[in-house]
């Protein structure tokens, strides 16, 4: 049987506290932007139901009051382009704007609600109220004034 002498270090790491201060920097700068994320994209989904429903006319008046999301199964949240008005009344994009371009609307606001999603929770829930599960997914409606009242920072 051969006997090894000791062996080189195949790589060098700092030590252990360096390591520790480093993850926890790290995980603390990394929750911080995923809340931001959360926020700024709270506010492009305000700014996409305004306008879509104002043919980006931001002076134009518009009565959306709630946006409907729907929790997929990697958790992420999906524009079902189903909103609600003041008054309460459950409306859709295509049912106002025809197949093609309700459509198309849901298409672009899905462009940005997929950063919803558990990693930011505690931005997006509190400004929304759950719906009944539909087909196995959680369903929410975000409150519109709410979420363009968050800020960017």
């Amino acid at each position: 049987m051969t006997i090894h002498g000791p062996q080189a270090r195949a790589y060098l790491l700092p030590d252990g506290h360096a390591i520790s201060t480093a993850i926890d920097s790290v995980l603390a700068e990394l929750n911080a932007v995923q809340q931001r994320v959360g926020r700024v994209m709270v506010v492009v989904t305000a700014a996409a139901v305004r306008d879509v429903l104002t043919g980006c006319d931001h002076d134009a008046p518009f009565d959306a009051a709630w946006a409907e999301v729907v929790e997929q199964l990697d958790g992420t949240l999906f524009a079902s382009g189903a909103y609600w008005t003041a008054a309460g009344e459950r409306r859709t994009f295509v049912g106002d704007f025809g197949l093609t371009d309700g459509s198309n609307a849901v298409f672009d606001m899905n462009e940005w609600t997929p950063y919803l999603d558990g990693t930011n929770r505690g931005v997006w829930e509190p400004i929304s109220e759950r719906l009944a599960d539909r087909d196995g997914r959680r369903v929410f409606r975000i409150d519109l004034a709410k979420a363009a009242e968050l800020s960017l920072d």
